[in-house]
């Protein structure tokens, strides 16, 4: 299986040419899997975007059918009470849903929870013959979410996020820390370019790490992002493997959120 991260700067607030982008670099990467930041098609501020999230919702998933690739995208879902949640959209190759999860830990230091509603539910998805968990960005900083995963038994957590450069170490840190504690792997995909109205600057860094906490692909601080090809089978039964010797591989069915 081969899956990449794109690492393409955001577009504020003009999705034809976000969309544009985000065709091209899908066209070129070869892949079965392509991850793309934190509401990287109108570029993630604090505040509910202007564009129509159903539309954005449509435009991944005809993507995802056009080129036949699972895109792991996401939109602003609208919500009975007019906030919308932050979703990570997970298309299937045949351009139907695969997963849907919102965001669950709201950034509220930086204002998030006023204009968004948090999610309550972990979503685990599978493709390729692995499991996959679901986060954003600040979720990261829970490592009880993590923890739920590995009860549903899930080999990988996928984290997408706009982590400002001024706290890329604990980026590093967390991503590693939440692979290492749980003996999983974890994808972090974070967006790049500068955001001149919050006048916040993203560094990129998207990386894998694996079970043993080690970054075994980074991106850097570069437009373009990173290509992980692997044997889904070993993957697989290497998470198994450590989590037996470990003692960590009792799925439950306890969670905290639902």
């Amino acid at each position: 299986m081969q899956i990449c991260c794109a690492q393409i700067s955001q577009v504020y607030e003009d999705i034809d040419t976000a969309f544009s982008r985000a065709e091209e670099y899908i066209a070129s990467a070869n892949a079965d899997m392509v991850i793309f930041c934190e509401q990287y098609a109108t570029g993630w501020r604090p505040v509910a975007s202007s564009a129509d999230g159903k539309a954005v919702k449509a435009r991944w998933l005809s993507l995802a059918k056009e080129y036949e690739v699972c895109i792991v995208g996401s939109y602003q879902r609208p919500t009975a009470d007019g906030k919308p949640q932050n979703v990570m959209l997970v298309c299937s190759p045949d351009g139907e849903v695969l997963a849907e999860y919102a965001k669950i830990h709201l950034f509220t230091p930086g204002g998030e929870d006023v204009a968004f509603s948090a999610g309550s539910e972990v979503v685990c998805f599978e493709f390729g013959g692995m499991k996959f968990g679901c986060a954003v960005c600040f979720d990261l900083r829970f490592p009880e979410l993590f923890r739920e995963y590995l009860k549903i038994g899930a080999h990988c957590v996928i984290v997408q996020a706009a982590w400002p450069a001024a706290r890329v170490a604990d980026w590093e840190l967390l991503l590693r820390a939440r692979a290492l504690e749980n003996r999983g792997y974890v994808i972090g995909c974070g967006c790049i370019g500068y955001d001149d109205v919050g006048g916040v600057d993203y560094l990129g860094r998207s990386m894998v790490c694996n079970y043993e906490g080690r970054v075994i692909e980074d991106a850097g601080v570069f437009e373009g992002g990173l290509s992980w090809s692997f044997d889904d089978c070993e993957v697989v039964d290497g998470v198994v493997e450590m989590r037996e010797r470990w003692g960590l591989y009792a799925p439950s069915s306890e969670v905290i959120y639902k």
